[in-house]
């Protein structure tokens, strides 16, 4: 009955402008330009000028849109300076939203190859992308933002609070797609659609690109749609340069962009050009300013505009038809759930993310949790949700257009530095869905330092408490050098650590963005290793431990961290416990003593180890990490100094020290804490300093026997600075640094890195 009466109303308060003068809005592309147009509408409605019609393209159709579904320009200003709306563009997942439950270790490729073997002969690799911009949040928002206004207006863009139409491009067809009818979130998506950048959509059969290729100022659509008393147009954008013998992105406008008729009659209306050089398409940080420079540019031109349109409409009438208007939106339920594009088995799979039971009403909250849980293993490439409104139930039904991921995937990666850490990475995964997700890989680095082989089997079960099983096969080697300069003098290793396991994991989801893990299983180390300086590095002056271990452990860990290296958003949290035993046996090098009878010993112990890394923005330009790691194990000494710092725990917290060898950072039971002040001088590059402390609770000494002992507690200390320059890119990381390690002395080194320096899985988690 509520709903009844204030329809009447909203009827009763457009009477008095049934047969007044009309007044249509005209709004041009234009990339973050087009938040100009906000500032022009605020103007208008400050000094009363009606709005009757709105027709816009691409930012334009995004302003329009919003402004016809009854956003004031403050609530218009408000969404677009958000961080909803920058994560809408940059396709950024929430913390709350991001399900480390499924993720496995990171990776360092820079190419993901995704294949589909259509049959035993064709082998079909997709590699380049078609766009820029990841549409995984645009596909679900616009759900968020345009389904209710679809159902109130009964998808008739003519019934909106404000008539509107938008252009959209057809370019199978060569011509403009004219949208007035339809799904509202999909005629501005449409319209949006800039080629490369943004993923198109289907409309009516056909790809549906940015409506500014073909009509950028539709004018001319005003007029035919809506034929308006007079019309108000805005224009922030011009057409492409002449193109440009070396400048490739003024070709492909060129080549894309038909040129645009930016003039209006004066006997049309009133015209409004803003002439911008250094805004570019994403630049929506830029809001207040652009939005002030519409607004001043109106203002100087209202009386120009008075003069042109004498109706007026009252301000407190405008917000009290936009507030009846926008409370005849039906709320987003849920009821029914079709899926296309899978089959049977994966519908059953799909559907259990969303509801437990056949007939649960669910909300958007339920659809956007089930959406990022559903593409953050990688199996399906893309969801598409469209949600449909049933009048008579006043409810809505969820459709879904599924994207199944090609199932087989080749990676290659790996880093590329001015010191010896060079790394070659490559990996081979299989992934499938039915009642059940699987995945299977097989990948692997060699490196002069680290060198390793992986095997991964995984199955994850949608159980009303989901479970995930993992197998993991390893085989590992670091080969520590004396010198590991790239133009240094090639040595042979002083220290080798050997390792292979095999280790089965459960895995249970545990709060929002963290895993419980369960752990078992069984490997052998193997160090080679001098107890002295040397000079000739022959096979048989190498002392030799080797260790056969059986353990588990318990994990909860979680990260929410934006970048495999040199996050600058965050967090990531590991607390485990181990319990590991097992036998040393001890061969010496030296030929005096026979190596026929190694010396054994039995060790067991508990470990229980910490991390917790975080980042606090402080301002737009700064943000603070923070760096907290602590271990303590009950671990008995190896046969000798070195073979036990060689199994101690080892304190690497930057990419350097992870590739080196360093006595005075290895330790049974320590503590650690660190700051990383990072200033960003822009989306790409940032400043990073890291300052680390490492104090041992017992340092482990050596006496004249090389045998290891426990010293005075808390009686060292040593530290880690390290200051980059870090460009973050799409495909790796180039980072140059300066580094100093207060052990050994004078320890300063200088390089640059390409790529990431990302390792496997270990036995024994520190």
């Amino acid at each position: 009955m509520k709903k009844v009466l204030l329809t009447i109303l909203f009827f009763l308060l457009q009477i008095p402008t049934l047969h007044a003068q009309k007044v249509g809005l005209v709004l041009s592309g234009g990339g973050a330009k087009g938040m100009t147009h906000i500032g022009i509408i605020r103007a208008l409605e400050e000094n009363n000028i009606p709005i009757d019609y709105i027709t816009g393209t691409s930012m334009g159709a995004i302003i329009g849109s919003m402004y016809a579904m009854g956003y004031s320009p403050d609530e218009m200003a408000e969404l677009i300076s958000s961080e909803d709306f920058k994560r809408w563009y940059t396709a950024v997942v929430e913390e709350d939203y991001r399900y480390y439950f499924k993720s496995n270790r990171q990776t360092p490729e820079f190419f993901n190859i995704r294949m589909s073997l259509k049959d035993s002969l064709n082998l079909k690799p997709q590699i380049l992308p078609t766009h820029i911009v990841n549409p995984i949040q645009m596909n679900l928002v616009f759900i968020q933002l345009f389904a209710s206004a679809t159902a109130a207006c009964q998808g008739s863009f003519d019934n909106l609070f404000v008539p509107f139409r938008c252009v959209a491009a057809d370019v199978y067809n060569k011509k403009q797609l004219i949208l007035g009818n339809g799904d509202l979130g999909d005629a501005v998506r449409a319209s949006m659609s800039f080629p490369f950048v943004f993923k198109p959509i289907p409309i009516d059969g056909v790809l549906a690109y940015d409506g500014g290729i073909y009509n950028n100022f539709p004018v001319d659509i005003m007029q035919d749609e809506f034929n308006p008393d007079i019309i108000i147009g805005s224009v922030v954008a011009k057409n492409p340069p002449k193109p440009k013998e070396d400048d490739l992105m003024s070709q492909i406008d060129n080549m894309v962009m038909q040129k645009t008729d930016y003039t209006m009659a004066d006997s049309l209306g009133v015209l409004l050009t803003f002439k911008y050089t250094d805004v570019t398409l994403l630049d929506f940080h830029r809001l207040e300013e652009l939005e002030k420079i519409g607004y001043d540019k109106t203002m100087s031109m209202m009386d120009s505009i008075k003069s042109r349109i004498p109706r007026r409409v009252n301000a407190d009438n405008i917000r009290l038809r936009r507030m009846v208007y926008r409370s005849s939106y039906p709320e987003l339920r849920f009821k029914n759930l079709y899926i296309e594009g899978a089959n049977s088995q994966q519908q059953s799979y799909i559907k259990k993310e969303f509801r437990e039971s056949e007939n649960e009403i669910f909300d958007y909250e339920d659809i956007k949790r089930a959406y990022f849980r559903l593409l953050s293993d990688n199996i399906i490439s893309e969801i598409i949700p469209k949600a449909v409104y049933k009048k008579e139930e006043d409810i809505f039904d969820l459709y879904l257009k599924v994207k199944m991921e090609h199932k087989f995937s080749l990676k290659f990666g790996g880093s590329v530095s001015t010191t010896s850490s060079n790394q070659i990475y490559v990996g081979l995964s299989y992934q499938d869905l039915n009642y059940y997700s699987k995945e299977f890989m097989l990948d692997g680095q060699i490196g002069k330092v680290y060198n390793n082989a992986q095997f991964m089997a995984k199955v994850d079960f949608p159980t009303s408490i989901p479970t995930s099983y993992r197998l993991i096969a390893s085989l590992t080697t670091f080969d520590y050098f004396k010198n590991d300069k790239i133009f240094g003098r090639n040595k042979p290793a002083f220290n080798r650590k050997d390792e292979r396991f095999i280790k089965l994991y459960l895995a249970l989801p545990f709060l929002s963005s963290k895993r419980a893990d369960f752990s078992i299983g069984l490997a052998e180390f193997k160090d080679r290793y001098f107890q002295n300086n040397v000079i000739n590095f022959e096979e048989d002056k190498y002392d030799k431990n080797s260790y056969m271990l059986f353990g588990g452990s318990i994990s909860i860990n979680g990260s929410t961290l934006n970048s495999r290296q040199y996050a600058t958003r965050g967090y990531r949290e590991f607390l485990t416990a181990q319990i590991y035993t097992g036998k040393e046996k001890y061969i010496p090098g030296l030929t005096t003593l026979d190596p026929s009878l190694p010396f054994k010993k039995h060790h067991a112990w508990l470990q229980l180890s910490y991390l917790r890394e975080d980042y606090h923005k402080i301002s737009s330009k700064f943000t603070l990490g923070s760096y907290v790691q602590a271990l303590y194990a009950s671990k008995n000494f190896s046969e000798n100094y070195t073979a036990t710092l060689l199994q101690a725990g080892e304190f690497a917290p930057t990419p350097y020290s992870q590739l080196t060898y360093n006595e005075a950072f290895r330790a049974n039971q320590f503590v650690s804490a660190g700051i990383k002040p990072i200033y960003h001088l822009n989306d790409l590059f940032h400043l990073r300093g890291e300052f680390y402390g490492f104090m041992p609770i017992y340092p482990i000494e050596r006496n004249s026997l090389s045998n290891a002992y426990y010293g005075k507690a808390f009686s060292k200390f040593e530290y880690i600075g390290e200051v980059s320059v870090i460009c973050q890119l799409p495909f790796g990381t180039i980072a140059a640094y300066l580094n100093h390690f207060s052990s050994p002395a004078k320890e300063w080194n200088v390089g640059l890195t390409i790529g990431w320096q990302l390792f496997n899985n270990r036995f024994i988690d520190y």
